[in-house]
């Protein structure tokens, strides 16, 4: 395992997430690894290793290091990968609702979710049809009335529409006294 950190650390650098087999390939080794929590276990016991770290998808175990990802991006790109984009992104505007905080729908053109401005432009609808992701609600900067790709998404379960109407209609540049 530990011949596999060098390429775990390089590919994380490029926020990529990877399984065991994935790396042992890209190193161009011949080596199995049976149990991969185990190895992960025995790995980080050694303290130059403790940036490495696991998480488990549906079917596969990944790895990143911590010095590059952080676990909440880790856990997007999980459920990106694991084809639940809808609830994945529902989680993470929840998360930052309950902060007092909106998400601006430009967000997810950026990895790991990566969405084309198409895409965008239909993702309220596509929350509104996802069953448990109801509560997710989309408020229009004020420039930017008529479109979805420019505005914010917030959870009503956190954040009334009348506060998230409030905060998508700052101005950046307005001075407070």
């Amino acid at each position: 395992m530990i011949e596999l950190v060098d390429y775990i650390r390089l590919l994380s650098k490029d926020g990529r997430l990877v399984t065991a087999e994935q790396v042992i390939a890209v190193a161009g080794l011949d080596v199995e690894i049976e149990d991969v929590e185990l190895a992960h276990q025995q790995l980080i016991e050694d303290s130059q290793y403790h940036d490495i770290a696991i998480i488990a998808g549906e079917k596969e175990h990944y790895f990143y290091s911590k010095r590059f990802i952080v676990r909440s991006y880790a856990i997007q790109w999980i459920g990106v990968k694991d084809n639940k984009l809808i609830e994945t992104m529902a989680d993470y505007i929840r998360r930052y609702s309950a902060m007092g905080e909106l998400v601006a729908a430009v967000n997810f053109s950026y990895p790991p979710y990566q969405l084309e401005l198409s895409e965008l432009t239909t993702l309220i609808d596509k929350f509104s049809q996802t069953e448990g992701c109801e509560d997710i609600h989309f408020q229009a900067d004020a420039k930017n009335h008529e479109t979805q790709s420019h505005g914010y998404y917030f959870s009503i379960k956190t954040m009334t529409n009348t506060y998230a109407k409030v905060l998508a209609d700052h101005d950046p540049f307005e001075w407070s006294a």
